[in-house]
């Protein structure tokens, strides 16, 4: 299984790696031990990381690791946004800033994945987007 959820955002960040650090240091702050590991090197508008919920015991997670990505720049990002909202009805024209989860596995941290998205949306008021539920997915969230 894939499943990849997308979040677009207004954020003024310069560099994925910065956008990426910041986001990873309010995780950080806000939740359980994480583990993982660096991508890259990319492009400075495009930053990733594997990633997933530390277990207490171990230096395991305690699911399958998911793939954060961060895009910046608003000419960088404009084919997802246009793709996703071809009329702007969710007004993310202009959006700076993509990050997208990936998850693939048996195991997948939904929990993680959920707290990746109150980050996203404390820190830059994301609009999250799926393939199969387009924007509905803000509206349901079956297993966020």
């Amino acid at each position: 299984m894939v499943y990849r959820l997308s979040f677009f955002c207004r954020s003024g960040e310069v560099r994925g790696d910065e956008a990426l650090d910041r986001l990873l240091d309010h995780l950080l702050e806000n939740g359980d031990r994480l583990v993982g590991e660096w991508l890259g090197p990319f492009e400075d508008s495009v930053a990733a990381f594997r990633l997933g919920t530390g277990s207490s015991d171990s230096d395991s997670p305690v699911a399958d690791l998911l793939t954060l990505e961060m895009h910046v720049g608003v000419a960088e990002i404009a084919e997802s946004v246009i793709a996703a909202s071809p009329d702007d009805e969710r007004g993310i024209w202009g959006c700076d800033l993509l990050a997208t989860v990936t998850l693939n596995g048996d195991n997948p941290d939904w929990a993680l994945v959920q707290r990746i998205r109150a980050a996203l949306v404390s820190l830059w008021g994301a609009v999250p987007w799926d393939e199969s539920s387009g924007f509905e997915i803000a509206a349901r969230t079956p297993q966020l």
